[in-house]
């Protein structure tokens, strides 16, 4: 099996090409506002300079300003700018805002800063060659020749900020559900359940399952959860308000009453919350399940970790998210193999921009 990094090492990164564009007096110019232009202005400012410009999609143009900017238009900015530097600065999942985002890729030069959700590790080339040997590792795991390429893909992308390996890492329409055979389902736990979004997915491609524990530390997520518990009749939800990790205990919540709370970094929407901290096998007592969903905004890890029991006793069907850190594409795959070695490991992702809905997929080898 080839190297993963073939060829990838010598390239210039994207913090390459920012500091040249600064050297060489090329404009750097955002493209969108808000938390993530606040992020890429930071970041920029690491680097040794500061953007030129801001522009917005014209529906978004209203003659306001950021930072001191007057907010612009694709058309104004590029007509204002030569051979700028575009960095793109929002997420979307849209597949009409991403081609939208294509479109523009072909008439300037665009790139997409990759910033972690948790943790403060950028992946750029310094962050890949440290963690070489444990990325070379965890490509060598996966069972199947799509899950190398969306690697390598996400490899490629998280060190050039190109948008074609962004795309090409992504499946319109892909269902992670399906992957992992909701026939053998009866009992689920779901960490990081938001309002049941997942849980009524589950039901809907798994009808003989008979109870799913909803882990969700959001006071606002846990209330909703308990209003959708109230109303589900295929099966018995029960709302657990926790945090998940590798030990029992208490922490503080940056509580956004979305799908972004965190035990990791507060943000402009957050407000403080005291929550309880415990572990998969602590909830569980020894009960076994089928599925384990993992989706805990950096806390994969100790979660898994947390589970290393039931993973042991039972051996679910493991759904992770893969993304919130910028070692969770390498390390995450490592740990599921420390703990539960002879499971088949997946990597897929739905279309998003940037590299979010990354999910690992596991299933147990049953002849182990």
């Amino acid at each position: 099996m080839a190297s993963v990094f073939s060829g990838l090492p010598d390239r210039p990164d994207l913090c390459d090409r920012i500091v040249s564009a600064f050297r060489c007096e090329r404009p750097v110019l955002l493209f969108g506002t808000g938390d993530g232009a606040d992020k890429t202005v930071a970041w920029l400012s690491s680097l040794g300079g500061s953007p030129a410009g801001v522009f917005v999609s014209p529906e978004f143009a209203r003659g306001q300003s950021f930072r001191g900017f007057s907010v612009l238009t694709p058309d104004e900015a590029l007509d204002r700018w030569n051979d700028p530097l575009v960095l793109l600065c929002f997420a979307s999942r849209d597949p009409a805002v991403i081609g939208r985002i294509e479109a523009l890729a072909r008439r300037c030069d665009l790139a997409v800063p990759d910033f972690p959700v948790a943790g403060g590790a950028l992946f750029d080339r310094a962050f890949a060659l440290s963690h070489r040997d444990e990325i070379e590792r965890a490509y060598r795991l996966f069972s199947d020749e799509r899950s190398r390429e969306v690697y390598s893909s996400l490899l490629s992308y998280k060190l050039s900020g190109e948008l074609a390996p962004l795309l090409s890492s992504s499946e319109p329409g892909y269902d992670p559900l399906s992957y992992l055979f909701p026939a053998r389902w009866r009992r689920v736990l779901d960490g990081g359940a938001y309002d049941g979004d997942t849980a009524r997915a589950i039901l809907d491609h798994a009808p003989d399952v008979e109870k799913i524990l909803c882990v969700e530390p959001d006071e606002r997520n846990y209330r909703r959860l308990l209003s959708y518990r109230d109303r589900e009749t295929r099966a018995a939800i029960t709302p657990v308000r926790a945090a998940l990790s590798d030990a029992v205990g208490s922490a503080t919540l940056f509580a956004a009453g979305n799908r972004n709370s965190t035990l990791f970094r507060a943000s402009h929407e957050a407000r403080r919350e005291e929550v309880g901290v415990t572990t998969v096998d602590e909830l569980l007592g020894g009960t076994g399940i089928d599925l384990l969903k993992l989706d805990v905004e950096g806390a994969e890890g100790a979660a898994l970790r947390g589970a290393k029991t039931t993973l042991a006793r039972f051996r679910p069907a493991l759904l992770v998210s893969a993304y919130h850190r910028s070692e969770d594409l390498f390390s995450l795959p490592l740990l599921l193999n420390e703990l539960c070695p002879g499971y088949r490991l997946s990597l897929r992702r739905r279309l998003c921009v940037p590299a979010w809905e990354v999910d690992l997929l596991a299933l147990p080898d049953q002849s182990v």
